[in-house]
Formats: structure tokens, sequence, C-alpha cells
């Protein structure tokens, strides 16, 4: 039986057909990784790598992760996925309590100090798995779609399901319509929660004026807000509050979701996208969440990072984006460069005064930015960044 607002089978054949390589992309992008419970991953880090609560073995995390991919590919049923995964954990020692001792010691399921046994997967937990993962890679393939059309239908609507298995804050949202650049959608684009069925669709201009359709702004009604955690802790959300909305007068997403899953994972390369859509998109990545993490991990966040869009490039096939790569992170590019001026980077290409070898400098009042630009792997990517503070006219 299938839940309404979680893509079943068929529907994940029809994402697919929508945009196959981002929904693919989201999961294939992440990087396997082992911790410990859920709240190791509470500030979007889970959109960049793949983890499973608690399961210590790597290879088992991999399994889980590649059976997905391949559940996505071919549009299975959780009942398929699940029929198929089963034999694999119990084989390793991850399903349930099957095994004895030594094979759950084997497994890496029994703490060396205390003895204690790790909890073994059961069908609750693959059935929370299939749901959220199928269900963020739906999204961050439907967003990587909308914000492709985001020229011709630049409104977004939030989508509750609004029956009485709704969260009251998700039905809070229900119909309020926000720009696709809006800074909003970084925190509670869907899924905002664990079996959150919520969506976004998008409107054009026509559509609001002829339907009278009011537009909403998050500005200034975002807030970080602390939330209390079982164990103790505490994690930190972002809160929309906005007059006229329904109980409880806000929308905050739960611990653990309070980032866009597509914007948190990977970035679309530009080519083909309108000028004026993509400089909007890199100018809101590049302020948020996203690109903070990007910059902090230092190259170990694999992949490249839209950083600004040229002006002036009118062949649609070329890429007019300029890109920073993890590697260059890694290898110490801008290291010295704090992030408040990194995100100069979209004005440093777009209107940057252009010197010759690739060179840009951006002049401000305090110093100036400076970066070489070179061509590399298709892309025009940014290869050497400064900022002089004794350049200031």
């Amino acid at each position: 039986m299938s839940t309404p607002g979680i893509p079943t089978g068929s529907q994940v054949k029809f994402a697919i057909g929508l945009e196959p390589a981002d929904a693919v992309a989201h999961l294939r992008a992440k990087g396997a990784a082992v911790t410990g419970g859920w709240t190791d991953w509470l500030d979007g880090q889970h959109a960049r790598a793949f983890t499973v609560a608690n399961v210590a073995k790597l290879d088992v995390v991999t399994d889980i992760q590649d059976s997905l991919v391949k559940a996505l590919q071919g549009g299975q049923t959780l009942e398929q996925w699940r029929d198929g995964l089963i034999p694999t954990l119990r084989a390793k020692g991850w399903w349930k309590r099957d095994g004895t001792a030594a094979q759950l010691a084997a497994a890496g399921r029994v703490d060396a100090a205390t003895g204690e046994i790790a909890k073994g997967l059961n069908p609750y937990r693959l059935t929370n798995i299939y749901r959220t993962n199928m269900q963020s890679a739906y999204m961050a393939g439907r967003y990587q779609a909308m914000v492709a059309q985001a020229s011709s239908r630049p409104y977004w609507e939030y989508v509750a399901v609004m029956d009485r298995r709704t969260r009251p804050a998700h039905a809070a949202m229900n119909g309020r319509i926000f720009r696709f650049d809006d800074a909003g959608w970084q925190s509670f684009y869907p899924p905002c929660g664990y079996g959150c069925r919520c969506r976004v669709r998008s409107h054009s201009q026509r559509d609001i004026e002829r339907k009278g359709l009011p537009v909403s702004s998050s500005d200034g009604k975002l807030q970080q807000v602390d939330v209390p955690l079982r164990d103790g802790l505490t994690a930190r959300v972002t809160r929309y509050q906005d007059a006229g909305m329904g109980q409880p007068g806000y929308m905050q997403p739960d611990p653990g979701f309070d980032h866009n899953p597509a914007m948190s994972t990977w970035m679309p390369r530009l080519a083909g996208k309108p000028p004026a859509v993509s400089d909007a998109f890199v100018r809101q990545v590049v302020q948020g969440p996203a690109f903070e993490r990007f910059v902090k991990a230092k190259g170990q966040l694999e992949g490249t990072f839209p950083v600004g869009v040229r002006q002036g490039v009118d062949d649609v096939a070329t890429d007019p984006g300029v890109y920073l790569a993890s590697d260059d992170l890694a290898s110490g590019v801008g290291a010295s460069v704090s992030l408040e001026r990194l995100r100069l980077l979209p004005d440093l290409v777009a209107v940057g005064e252009q010197l010759d070898g690739g060179v840009r400098r951006l002049i401000e009042p305090d110093g100036m930015l400076q970066a070489t630009l070179a061509e590399r792997d298709g892309l025009l990517q940014v290869v050497a960044l400064s900022w002089n503070p004794t350049a200031a006219p």
C-alpha cells in the first residue's frame, strides 16, 4: 500500500523520467560514512554523506546505499527493495538479532568495552531508510528541474498533504508562495522531517496575476531557535514565522532536516540555463550554509561549487559559470581569505576588473579581492585567491 506524498515504484520511474541524472546523482554523490547516532548529522552533512545511524560497518552502509541507487534507477517498490536487501544484511550479521554472539562480534555489533550489542536493522528501520532517501532524492531532482525553469516559473508554492497525519507546522505552510530565490527555501524546501510528504509546485507570473495569488517573503522572518532532543542535547534549526499562519504560527524543519537536500549535496552545472536565473541561484547558495560547509571542509567534500556567472556568454552550449573546486581548497587556495570575503566572488566574476592572465579583481572600501581563473576539465575555475587589505583606494 502506498503512502500519500512518498514516491511509489511507478512514481520513482516518473521522477527518473523527469530528471534521472539529478535524482540518482543525489544518492551517488554521497560518500558512505560510519557514524554513531543520527544527531551526528544535524547540520545537513547527512545530505552530503550517506550513513545509517549506529551501523558500524562501512561495507554494510555502502551495500544499503548501492541498493537504494539501484532501486531509484529501477523504480523498485519498498517491498522489492527490502526483500532484495535483507539476505545481504542477514549474511553480514546486521539483520535483527539473528546470529550467534561470535557472528555478531565479527559483524562489528558488539562493544568491546561493555559487551553491549548494537541494534540490528529491522523492517521498521528499512521502511524509514527507504522513504527518507527516496523522498530526498526525488525532491533534490525536482529542485534542479524547477531551478532550470525559474525564468518562466519563478514562484514556488509549498504544498502539504493536509490530512490528519500532516504536522501542524507543515499544514501552516500549505499554499504559501515565495520566489524561487527566497532565502527560506534553504531551510524549508521539503522534506522537512522523517516521513514528510510535502512538495513544491511552481507558478508563472501569469498564474499569480490571473489567480490573484499572494506572494510571501521570508525576509526578516527567519530566526535560529534551539530545539531540545531526547538525549538532553539541543539542535539549532531555522524557524519561519509570519502573521496569518495557522497553528502553531510558524514553520521549522525537524532537527536534521534544516537544509535543502539539493543545495546541500551537490551543485548543478549552469550551461543552458538563463543567465539571470543562474546568477540569482549562485548568489543565493554562496550566501547559504552549503557554501560555508563546502569551504570549511577544505577539500573533504568532493566536487565543484558555482561561485559566479560571467556576463555576455551567448552560446547556450558554453557554461557561463565560474567554479571553486574541492581539490583546490584542499591544496590551500583561498585559505587566507575569510568566508565573508569569499562570498564576494559572484560580484568579482560579474563586475570585477579583468586583467591579463585570467586575473580578476574587485575593489572594496577596505581592500581588494583578487582571483585567477583558468579553464580546467571543461569548466572555468578559480585557481588562486587572495585578499589584500592594503589595496583599498
